[in-house]
């Protein structure tokens, strides 16, 4: 479309006639200048493109004109792989599932016997300058050297909880539920960020369209331009004709430019969408998509599908399952418990340094073993605060829960709405602009027969061009509500490709 553009351009931008030569045009008698203005009038009707009928607009499925022919376009597959590789909002969940292992371990260990390992060895420096005699009473010691002792020691001590009322399962249950949470985490990222990407994606692609509708209305406006200036020189058009067809001109070539603003800014958040830095510098593919028909789609089984899988319910769920293990864990501690300790030790000791740093101190050895029960009495309070923060917690988390379903089921029925009165527009749009390019047909054939002024027929071009715009945009509309119901209920509805990463 450029290209025409531009040799539309270079035809017009010849010197124009002077005004020798428009009244040499106009001298030609009035036989003459009739038969010359309506030749020019069907030069018209054969030279205007663009919006005539039977030129046909770029439709869903069909490639049009782009302004960034020489990059290769990125897909939505390639945008969405690269998305699930870099996005950093996406690989910090992943990063959190590390915890789970570790996680899963520490709650297993509830169940084993805790050891410890002890050793050492110390000096013992000793003098005497008072003695007792044998009545108890303080003398002078006759002997005041300094007396030095070393020894060293060794001990083992393990302990086992051997019954806690359900402490501890009720640990290993708050565990899996955390994991649980963190994996919904996932999916909502998941979910989230191919949304996100396929969002931008769209945007783009409706800013390119968007694009391509202006440039093919620059060319309409140069022919326009052509073709006036050409009456104008036999007299079939005015002055005025002239200037506000160059006008037209300059308020078009406007309109390019601050379509293609819209388009950078566009891929600029695509690129910020992906969060992959090496992407560099982006172009979309220029095959619009296919609109969607929501005519089949049920209320009830929507609300359904979502309430079975979003991950943002999930994780609510899950976090009612935390609070409810955490409750069950402060009721235990209401209860007696039952523990098994052991221990054993080793040591050596002796003058000067005969007794440091022995590796196996066996001058010495003692063990024990102990079977214990600890009942919590009176504990201040403290075990009746944690069972009423529990329950608290997880009467709160009921009502999250709850809140949460009703609040999913609203957006899902709300977002279906959303997609159908989308649906409806576009279909409307579609026959709008089949009505607006029907009444530029006959209004080019009007102004042939000098019936409708070169004002009303560009504000028939006008509202032709507009009609095309809002197909476009009702288009994306529609797939943007797509695109939000299906990250609700769950992908599978075409609006998000499958895969992608992950």
């Amino acid at each position: 479309m450029m290209g025409a553009a531009t040799a539309v351009r270079a035809r017009v931008a010849r010197p124009e006639p002077g005004a020798t030569a428009v009244a040499r045009a106009r001298g030609g008698g009035p036989g003459l200048g009739a038969a010359t203005s309506a030749a020019w009038a069907l030069g018209c009707l054969l030279l205007l493109p663009g919006m005539a009928a039977g030129q046909e607009w770029p439709a869903a499925g069909q490639e049009g004109p782009t302004a960034l022919q020489e990059k290769t376009p990125l897909t939505l597959e390639e945008a969405l792989r690269r998305a699930g590789e870099s996005n950093p909002a996406y690989r910090r969940a992943l990063n959190d599932l590390e915890l789970n292992v570790p996680e899963r371990r520490q709650a297993w260990g509830a169940y084993l016997p805790e050891f410890s390992v002890s050793t050492g060895t110390g000096v013992n420096l000793n003098r005497q300058l008072i003695a007792v005699d044998h009545w108890g009473l303080p003398i002078e010691n006759p002997i005041t050297e300094w007396r030095t002792t070393t020894s060293s020691f060794q001990s083992i001590r393990g302990s086992i909880s051997l019954f806690d009322w359900g402490a501890r399962s009720e640990g290993m249950a708050a565990q899996g539920a955390r994991a649980r949470a963190r994996e919904a985490t996932v999916l909502s990222r998941y979910r989230s960020v191919r949304a996100g990407v396929v969002r931008a994606y769209r945007s783009a692609q409706n800013q390119q369209a968007l694009l391509s509708v202006e440039e093919e209305l620059l060319g309409s406006r140069l022919l326009d331009l052509e073709t006036t200036r050409r009456r104008f020189e036999l007299a079939g058009a005015s002055r005025v004709d002239v200037l506000t067809a160059e006008l037209n001109v300059q308020q078009q070539e406007q309109r390019i430019q601050q379509a293609r603003g819209r388009l950078q800014q566009a891929l600029l958040s695509l690129r910020t969408a992906i969060g992959d830095p090496d992407v560099g510098e982006l172009q979309v593919t220029d095959t619009l998509p296919e609109a969607f028909d929501p005519r089949d789609l049920e209320p009830a089984k929507l609300v359904a599908r979502a309430l079975a899988s979003n991950p943002a319910l999930m994780e609510q769920e899950a976090a009612l399952a935390v609070s409810r293990a955490q409750a069950g864990s402060a009721r235990a501690g209401r209860w007696p418990g039952l523990g098994l300790s052991f221990s054993a030790n080793q040591s050596t000791f002796g003058e000067e340094w005969k007794g440091a740093f022995d590796p196996f101190p066996n001058r010495s050895r003692s063990g024990g073993a102990s079977f214990g029960i600890s009942i919590p009495l009176f504990p201040r309070f403290d075990t009746q605060a944690r069972v009423a923060q529990a329950e608290v917690s997880l009467a709160n988390a009921e009502q999250t829960v709850l809140e949460a379903r009703l609040q999913l089921e609203e957006r899902a029925r709300a977002q279906l709405i959303a997609v159908q009165t989308a649906y409806q527009s576009y279909l409307i749009s579609l026959r709008s602009r089949e009505i607006a390019q029907e009444r530029l047909r006959l209004a080019r054939e009007q102004f042939g027969l000098g019936l409708r002024s070169f004002t009303e027929l560009q504000q028939d071009i006008d509202a032709a061009a507009q009609a095309q715009r809002e197909v476009v945009s009702q288009l994306f509309a529609l797939l943007d509500a797509q695109v939000n119901l299906e990250e609700t209920v769950g992908e599978g509805m075409g609006a998000i490709p499958d895969g992608g990463g992950g």
